[in-house]
């Protein structure tokens, strides 16, 4: 062989070379413009994900509004009975203690008049006993008494005093 031969193989192996450096240079541009299209459609589902969020995140704050609304109104004619049940309750309470201390003024008040009432059939009966030992009578048109010599009597500084009870002195 000769070196023309061996040069020929030589730039033969070269122009190969090129050719597959040329043709690894084209499928690394392609890879990257590919790569570069997938990191564009990455990037354009991340936005679109992004958006599709928000709106998600907009209609449930939506859906949880009216869904509150929908609880109140639900719930306002219930605590509307509930407070005037309440109302209803204190108002039968303040009925119930206002007709209690009436009752309670009227009983001691028929109390008392029953106290005055034995006190004075008291007075009364003691009246009726002293009476026995007593006699009122008119004395030339003067009211005058006479006592029963008999009746218990009781001494006290230089006085002498009918016992009521007609009982002796101890």
């Amino acid at each position: 062989m000769h070196d023309t031969d061996v040069l020929r193989q030589l730039m033969l192996a070269v122009s190969r070379l090129a050719e597959g450096s040329d043709q690894q240079m084209r499928q690394a541009e392609q890879f990257a413009e590919s790569v570069r299209q997938l990191q564009a459609t990455q990037l354009e589902w991340v936005k679109q994900r992004q958006v599709e969020e928000g709106h998600f995140r907009q209609a449930m704050v939506q859906l949880f509004a009216e869904q509150q609304d929908r609880t109140e109104a639900a719930l306002r004619p219930v605590i509307g009975k509930t407070w005037w049940g309440l109302v209803t309750v204190a108002a039968g309470f303040v009925l119930f203690y206002i007709g209690a201390w009436l009752l309670v003024d009227q009983q001691l008040q028929r109390l008392e008049e029953a106290q005055a009432r034995a006190d004075a059939a008291q007075v009364s009966a003691e009246v009726q006993q002293a009476s026995q030992h007593v006699r009122i009578t008119s004395c030339g048109g003067r009211a005058c008494i006479a006592i029963d010599k008999n009746t218990p009597t009781w001494k006290s500084n230089g006085k002498e005093y009918v016992l009521v009870d007609g009982r002796p002195a101890d």
